[in-house]
């Protein structure tokens, strides 16, 4: 009788290698397994809840205002506990958003937004943050994140996109305005002036094509120059900014980052008598104060000098305009 051969190494190495192969995918089912079993509890917990929610609703016309560790009147318990989301986190869900969260909204609380995530498909629910409501469970939408200080500005009107920065209590563009729903040339400005009317300019150019206008280094550069008729409208300005006061600037001007952050551009100036002036070294930005007849304050600062001055000067003469949060 012969001996039964043992195993070469060859063959306790492919043996040892299916061992392997068979244990990962052992535990890779019961990873998954365990993740499904955690999506199935999420989703039957959440259905708890929202049954619980309708039971508070019909009883007391109204969502509780909040959800602390059970759904409960003093008379009735809808819910002895709330229950708490299965961890870990799975896919692309976190710690954070992970957690089963309930707020109310509506005249006298009624509706409500109870959210959780799945790691994975889920039946009908795809994976994802969801978000239940009266009636059904929804991909949640994160609200938009609030503008702030220091954010770009969009510019409705026609999409000119602003930097912003904060300074002190205040908040400025850093780029001149450029709104130019009309442009003059040099002797159509000095007429609008003259007639007490609104006048646009752009530095450079001596025509009255806006679409040419805004194809020019002048505009892009430095903006637009506006005279103080064009200023003393309310809707010269993007919405929700204004053109600055007298007094606004003087408290910009008490900053001792004003100079630098504001980021001044010095455009010089679209003078009333037809010319341009001071382009590169000096820059000019109305103030929407009024000093008397005929004359308006404004902000000046030369590159020789980083300091604001204040002076008046008549309403025909075309400067830049930086707006500032109301």
């Amino acid at each position: 009788m012969k001996n039964k051969s043992a195993f070469t190494l060859v063959e306790l190495l492919v043996v040892i290698a299916i061992i392997g192969i068979i244990s990962t995918l052992a535990v890779v089912s019961l990873t998954n397994a365990r993740k499904s079993a955690r999506d199935a509890k999420r989703i039957a917990d959440i259905k708890q809840i929202q049954t619980a929610l309708e039971l508070y609703y019909q009883d007391n016309g109204q969502y509780p205002s909040t959800i602390t560790d059970s759904i409960a009147t003093s008379g009735n318990i809808y819910m002895q506990s709330f229950p708490t989301a299965p961890t870990p986190a799975d896919g692309d869900c976190t710690d954070t958003n992970n957690a089963y969260t309930y707020t109310v909204s509506g005249t006298e609380n009624s509706s409500y937004s109870l959210t959780f995530c799945l790691g994975s498909q889920t039946n009908d629910l795809s994976a994802g943050v969801k978000e239940a409501i009266p009636g059904g469970t929804i991909d949640f939408i994160s609200p938009p994140t609030p503008w702030a200080c220091g954010d770009n500005l969009i510019d409705s009107r026609d999409n000119s996109e602003y930097p912003t920065v904060e300074i002190g209590t205040q908040c400025w563009m850093k780029k001149n305005l450029a709104y130019l729903p009309a442009v003059y040339s040099l002797s159509g400005f000095v007429t609008q002036g003259s007639s007490s009317l609104p006048g646009y300019g752009v530095y450079g150019y001596d025509d009255n094509n806006v679409a040419a206008a805004k194809a020019t280094s002048g505009y892009s550069t430095y903006g637009v120059f506006y005279n103080w008729y064009a200023v003393n409208q309310t809707n010269i300005c993007p919405t929700g900014w204004s053109v600055p006061t007298k007094d606004q600037f003087t408290t910009l001007s008490q900053n001792e980052e004003a100079t630098s952050s504001f980021a001044i551009l010095p455009a010089g100036s679209m003078t009333g008598d037809g010319s341009f002036y001071g382009n590169g070294v000096l820059a000019f930005f109305w103030s929407s104060s009024e000093w008397q007849s005929g004359y308006s304050w404004y902000a000046s600062f030369s590159t020789y000098d980083p300091q604001f001055g204040f002076q008046v000067y008549a309403r025909n003469e075309g400067y830049s305009i930086r707006c500032i949060k109301d």
